[in-house]
């Protein structure tokens, strides 16, 4: 809806990539629909009844292509993943498919913040950073495939149903919202908060909506109100991705409060029921950092290089402070390098 900003470029850097272009508008009033009208893209009108699946359904039963991919009007693939796409998807497995999303972020205030990597100079242009996401962006033109949930929708418990395989693509979604301007991003927030509102209200244990509202929260400076979501969220399922999530960010606030011996057996449980969470070993680390426990550190740091194998920027930079604090000098002098090399903004 209301997009006619974005809408006339995201169709022209889009057009040598789609075979079909269908867009569901829910009301706007600023001349989207005459701008997809003049365009190869198909209009699909829908009443915006506070449910984005219910808005995704209706545009995905009217293409005819074999393969359908999801974007929204500030979104892009990268020119540069075209080609590539188009490639994998001509011998592709029919199954789901997870892409990243590199949601761009101002600042480093997301909890989950990382510096941009250098591997798309032209999307990142301008940008400092970001925080990820996987969605499943990509699947197959099944009659059965449906989206489920009022926000944050996802097609995934449908394709289970269908016993649909789901696999990561290596073609992220570059996602330009948070970077907009200051009222784009409050008007999302009350309006992803009245939406998870009606998520808890019709289950109180939607674990993912739990997560949902007390991320709200944290956003908008009230940590307050998000700690009783976080312990309610906590007791759920122990593998429940967002359980887990939802150990770190009351670990987080734990910390902040002083408590830290309830914050290290929250990250403790997080980063064991999953170690590949770069955030829960980061965490760890700069709660031990706090106390200037450097041989822990040490060793946290050295443990989370088993799980990420490219030992991620953050952690280099966690790496650096303990050779600063520990009077390695020489090693840190050779890391900080490397880093200004990688993350030269």
């Amino acid at each position: 809806r209301d997009e006619a900003s974005q809408l006339p470029e995201f169709i022209r850097h889009h057009d040598p990539l789609f075979d079909e272009m269908i867009i569901v508008d829910t009301g706007s009033t600023d001349g989207t629909a005459e701008i997809i009208e003049n365009s190869r893209a198909k209009l699909i009108n829908y009443a915006w009844d506070d449910h984005f699946s219910k808005a995704r359904n209706a545009g995905i039963g009217h293409s005819k292509c074999r393969w359908l991919l999801l974007l929204d009007a500030d979104e892009r693939i990268s020119a540069d993943d075209f080609q590539t796409l188009r490639n994998f998807l001509e011998k592709a497995p029919t199954a789901v498919y997870l892409q990243k999303t590199i949601n761009y972020f101002f600042g480093n205030r997301h909890l989950e913040w990382q510096p941009v990597s250098g591997l798309y100079p032209q999307e990142e242009r301008d940008q400092t950073g970001y925080f990820a996401a996987y969605r499943a962006g990509l699947f197959p033109n099944f009659k059965g495939l449906k989206f489920v949930g009022r926000v944050h929708e996802s097609i995934l418990p449908s394709a289970s149903e269908t016993d649909l395989k789901t696999f990561r693509l290596e073609i992220p979604v570059h996602h330009y919202g948070y970077v907009l301007n200051d009222q784009t991003n409050l008007d999302r927030q009350k309006r992803y908060k009245t939406l998870v509102s009606l998520k808890i209200e019709e289950n109180p244990e939607d674990w993912s909506a739990l997560l949902e509202m007390a991320t709200i929260f944290l956003e908008s400076g009230t940590p307050d109100r998000a700690l009783p979501m976080l312990e309610k969220l906590v007791e759920g399922p122990a593998h429940h991705p967002a359980v887990n999530r939802g150990r770190f960010l009351l670990a987080r606030l734990n910390r902040e409060k002083g408590d830290l011996n309830t914050a290290r057996q929250l990250l403790l449980k997080a980063r064991k029921d999953d170690p590949g969470f770069l955030f829960a070993w980061l965490e760890s680390i700069r709660l031990e950092a706090k106390l200037e426990a450097w041989s822990a550190v040490s060793n946290l740091l050295n443990e989370a290089q088993a799980h990420f194998a490219d030992f991620e920027l953050l952690l280099m930079r966690e790496k650096l402070m303990l050779l600063v604090k520990t009077g390695q000098m020489e090693g840190a002098t050779t890391l900080a390098s490397q880093l200004a090399e990688r993350c030269p903004q």
